[in-house]
């Protein structure tokens, strides 16, 4: 009997990836990779300021990392 193959399984809707890279900007608190991650699932910019705003992660605050 042949096993199946798993497909790969999709990362949920609403759960960024908090480690490494993606598309080349960093997934560390503020450098950018969690905010495209969320830009590519559709969120908006605006949304998106204010868990930045919230995590102390956007321009000007403690853990924007330029």
């Amino acid at each position: 009997m042949a096993s199946k193959k798993k497909a790969p399984e999709k990362a949920k809707k609403g759960s960024t990836k908090k480690t490494g890279t993606y598309k080349g900007k960093s997934n560390k608190l503020g450098g950018g990779g969690r905010a495209q991650q969320l830009r590519d699932e559709g969120v908006p910019e605006g949304v998106i300021g204010e868990i930045a705003r919230k995590k102390g992660a956007a321009p000007g605050q403690k853990h924007y990392h330029k």
